[in-house]
């Protein structure tokens, strides 16, 4: 069939009118993406399925708002347990790592493998709810001129480390420093994570030239490595502690940092003085 276009104008016309239709709609598949189906939840674990995964996972599944649950195993023995108990569920992406890499690469290991722009990077023996991952998206929904380099932090780990005193606070690196001196569990706080944050911020994290014994024994201070980090490396970094975001976060005798905090203290003050030399340097450059 020959198609006999009057003029010239209507072709043009017609090209015009189907660039918008395109436009349009690939918006609203963004759209879509951004505003419902926009989490990666990524969950490091070890050993953790009887007492916590098993609970839990079921309703990570049931959350719409999650569109992935990442489970990076240390030893394999949770993914096997959870392909048995939840086979062919391709909301689960399970992976085993080669070696046992510790709490701060295993946090790295499974945020690598999120396919979206957000990630919710939470601990297996801790729990956020449908409201945790709602808050978040109407936070990003509401304030979508935000930069790559974010982290979106709760204001509450449920019941024990309540940070409202932050709430609606934006950290960055020319402010840490006052929030340092001033509030009594901002160390807490720096070290508590399960929060989410911009997939940028871990694919540009460079830590080539970290010490191995660093990162190795970073095991009861892996959450403010990680953020010390992230404030030496990107001047842009916005932590926003974020209003109603709130999670529950289990204290146990089996949790790593009550297991390792003792043995690795020379860790723990390389990290502090790192941490307070970003805000001792802020004065002077800011």
């Amino acid at each position: 069939m020959i198609i006999n276009w009057n003029t010239n104008t209507n072709r043009y016309n017609r090209n015009i009118t189907n660039y918008f239709i395109k436009q349009t709609f690939h918006f609203n598949i963004k759209k879509y993406f951004l505003y419902y189906k926009m989490f990666s939840l990524c969950i490091p674990t070890i050993d953790r399925f009887e007492s916590f995964l098993n609970k839990n996972i079921p309703k990570y599944l049931e959350n719409e708002l999650i569109d992935e649950i990442i489970i990076s195993d240390e030893n394999g023995s949770d993914i096997n347990l959870l392909k048995h108990h939840y086979p062919n569920n391709s909301k689960l992406k399970l992976f085993k790592n080669d070696k046992i890499l510790g709490p701060f690469l295993n946090k790295m290991k499974a945020c690598s493998y999120a396919k979206n722009e957000w990630v919710a990077l939470i601990d297996s023996d801790n729990y956020c709810d449908y409201k945790y991952f709602d808050v978040a998206k109407k936070y990003l929904k509401k304030n979508n001129d935000l930069k790559t380099n974010i982290i979106l932090s709760p204001c509450f780990a449920k019941p024990n480390f309540n940070y409202e005193c932050l709430k609606n606070v934006i950290l960055r690196k020319q402010n840490i420093k006052e929030y340092n001196n001033k509030i009594q569990i901002f160390n807490t706080f720096i070290n508590t994570g399960n929060y989410i944050l911009n997939k940028n911020l871990i694919q540009n994290l460079n830590i080539t030239n970290e010490p191995n014994d660093l990162i190795y024994n970073s095991s009861a201070c892996d959450v403010k490595y990680m953020n010390t980090l992230f404030l030496e490396q990107f001047e842009d970094l916005e932590i926003h502690v974020v209003e109603n975001m709130e999670y529950e976060h289990t204290v146990h005798d089996n949790s790593i940092y009550l297991q390792t905090y003792m043995k690795t203290w020379n860790t723990i003050n390389t990290v502090d003085k790192r941490f307070t030399q970003i805000s001792f340097a802020s004065i002077f450059f800011h």
